[in-house]
């Protein structure tokens, strides 16, 4: 005796309405999951008078684990003295990507404009230093290998890195 398609959906018809009603799967994926195709989906769903949830459209920050980390970064104290390579080395991610999350997460004001900005590790390494020790800026400079640190103050203070903390920036 042979069977029709349409007599495999007799015995998981409960657990199909179950995933069409709850799930935002495509009937692809739904046909390929019950054995059958995605036509013999759609029709039993409109049989059935089945409301489908709409799928999110965009990238959907609250799943995304890379932008969680990147908030989760932003969080901490001084983290707009930050270099885009610690962020890179911390999340794990590529630079691209890191900067793409960035650029989303900015739009959405999820970060501060000037977090993730800080092209240098020396930077990095001279702000770390001077949040810890509050050395001479001219002697953080030399031990991290920067000849003009005041310099770099008073860069990112004109565009607009909060430096509050320096006596450059007061």
């Amino acid at each position: 005796m042979i069977m029709k398609k349409w007599g495999i959906l007799r015995g998981k018809e409960d657990d199909l309405v179950r995933d069409l009603k709850k799930t935002t799967f495509s009937f692809k994926k739904l046909g390929k999951k019950y054995g059958v195709s995605r036509q013999a989906v759609l029709a039993f769903c409109k049989r059935q008078g089945i409301k489908r949830p709409v799928r999110p459209r965009g990238h959907q920050i609250e799943e995304c684990r890379l932008c969680q980390e990147l908030i989760g970064i932003s969080k901490k104290p001084h983290s707009e003295f930050i270099s885009i390579h610690t962020i890179v080395k911390e999340t794990g991610g590529s630079r691209v990507k890191c900067l793409s999350h960035l650029r989303t997460l900015r739009d959405k004001g999820l970060v501060t404009e000037k977090f993730g900005r800080l092209k240098s590790k020396r930077a990095e390494k001279a702000y770390a230093i001077y949040f810890k020790t509050r050395l001479p800026i001219s002697t953080i400079g030399r031990k991290v290998g920067i000849k003009n640190f005041h310099s770099i103050i008073r860069k990112h203070k004109e565009i607009g890195i909060r430096c509050s903390a320096l006596p450059l920036c007061l």
